[in-house]
């Protein structure tokens, strides 16, 4: 597996991937309409819009993608937004003036070390910037919330979240110190 830096031609993979992750931890968890509001064709294209917008080359913005082979996109992470715009309580926001925005593998990727990779590519990439206080949220039906865990975040709060008209929960995750997940801890 290779990990490098996500580029517009990716979005076709990119739409994929977020759709098909989404469809294989949430199906029979969330109502059908949270599943079907966004088809690939509109991720794709939102994909577009974020690299034409310039945001996705934007010095504090990390996006990598990691490829099975060459061209086989199978994961994605985007990450280095402040947090202040996504978390509620204004305390850990502070506290955690950055974050792992999106993260997905495709799911026949799951459980082959993708998502760690990704992660652990961020984290270096944090440390070396001197910012070690990272958040990440995850939908409280997600089932892959154990992951943040075993890299060693810890479950700072809830926040209410509406998916297409389904009212639930987002909980936030934090490394005090992302250097963990690199062992630059």
């Amino acid at each position: 597996m290779h990990v490098r830096n996500a580029t517009r031609d990716d979005c076709p993979a990119l739409g994929e991937i977020v759709i098909g992750a989404n469809r294989s931890a949430f199906e029979g968890r969330v109502p059908e309409a949270c599943l079907t509001e966004l088809p690939i064709e509109a991720s794709v294209a939102n994909w577009r819009r974020f690299f034409d917008s310039g945001r996705a080359q934007q010095p504090d913005v990390m996006f990598l993608v990691a490829e099975a082979q060459p061209g086989e996109v199978v994961g994605f992470i985007l990450a280095g937004s402040k947090t202040a715009d996504v978390i509620h309580d204004v305390s850990i926001a502070v506290r955690y003036p950055r974050e792992i925005t999106s993260l997905s593998v495709a799911p026949a990727w799951h459980r082959r070390g993708v998502g760690r990779a990704l992660v652990s590519a961020v984290a270096t990439w944090f440390v070396e910037r001197g910012e070690r206080s990272v958040a990440v949220l995850a939908h409280e039906l997600n089932p892959n919330r154990p992951f943040y865990i075993r890299l060693g975040a810890l479950e700072l709060s809830a926040q209410p979240h509406d998916w297409a008209g389904f009212a639930s929960r987002q909980i936030v995750y934090g490394w005090n110190d992302i250097g963990v997940v690199c062992g630059a801890a």
